[in-house]
């Protein structure tokens, strides 16, 4: 049975964004090239710098911190990865260069919002090479990044030296009948787009989610179907779970641990862990344990 309730906490999981709050996002002011400083946990002054990268045919808009080797953060379904990520950034960058970005199309991004995932990972891949950044790099992927993160892995290996998917969005066809799926994801796009419509500081990132998800079934069957086809490249997968899970349909659930499990498993360093403590939110909520289990995989 459809309930309101129930569907909006799954579009949460699947879009890493809270849809239930009003938690303050970036303003999309314009993207320029800074260079700045902020503190680190370690109270010690690293550079931040800000820059628009050209990708062919439009820039994205990325921000690098930190020195070391290169650790990639991909975002939620809304794409703004400036700004979204919470401490981890600035914790990362104790021992690592971190680089977020603002897909096509979405916050100070130009061009348009891509919907296909494989166009998505291409494209950070030229922002990759035009950052000239060392490489290969970690890659996290936190919920709809997931996908992104999976697609490049395949289509990429040997840009990649470790995987860290965070609660990552479920790869393939959710459980159900055609019709409730393509339903939900419809209602869910028009209740985005009619919660924008009322303004506020998050109207622009609620527009680029509803665009987002009315490509959600195709995304998450294309992930699929590249991973089954390509597989991925031979290094350490970690798969970090959240720990509170929102009220869902068993099924669901089921379907969203099977993928996981199937996603660790496709290396033989692969392993899910649990942020116990952590919803969705795990950037948030548990911004630790995404730290340590980077600084995990970056030693190999």
């Amino acid at each position: 049975m459809w309930s309101r309730e129930a569907n909006i906490q799954s579009w949460q999981t699947w879009l890493g964004e809270d849809l239930g709050t009003d938690r303050a996002r970036p303003a999309p002011r314009r993207c320029q090239h800074t260079l700045t400083s902020v503190p680190t946990s370690t109270y010690v002054d690293i550079m931040v710098i800000e820059k628009m990268v050209d990708v062919g045919g439009h820039e994205i808009c990325a921000q690098i911190l930190g020195s070391g080797p290169t650790v990639v953060l991909d975002g939620g379904g809304a794409g703004q990865g400036l700004g979204t990520w919470g401490p981890v950034p600035e914790r990362l960058a104790d021992f690592a260069t971190v680089v977020t970005y603002d897909r096509a199309g979405v916050g100070r991004s130009g061009g348009t919002q891509a919907r296909s995932v494989a166009e998505q990972a291409d494209a950070l891949r030229r922002m990759l090479r035009g950052l000239e950044l060392r490489l290969p790099a970690v890659f996290v992927g936190w919920s709809y990044g997931g996908l992104v993160t999976q697609v490049y892995a395949a289509r990429h290996p040997d840009d990649v030296a470790g995987l860290v998917f965070v609660d990552p969005t479920a790869a393939g066809t959710p459980p159900g009948s055609a019709l409730v799926r393509s339903l939900s994801f419809d209602v869910a796009a028009w209740l985005l787009r009619a919660r924008a419509a009322l303004g506020g500081r998050n109207a622009r990132a609620l527009r680029e989610l509803a665009v987002t998800l009315g490509g959600m079934q195709d995304a998450m069957a294309e992930a699929k179907s590249t991973r089954e086809e390509y597989g991925l490249p031979p290094v350490p997968i970690r798969v970090i779970a959240a720990g509170k899970r929102p009220r869902m349909p068993r099924a669901q659930l089921d379907h969203l641990t099977a993928d996981h499990e199937a996603l660790a498993g496709r290396s033989p360093q692969g392993r899910v862990l649990v942020a116990e403590h952590a919803s969705h939110q795990v950037p948030y909520e548990q911004p630790e344990t995404i730290v340590e289990t980077v600084r995990e995989v970056l030693a190999g």
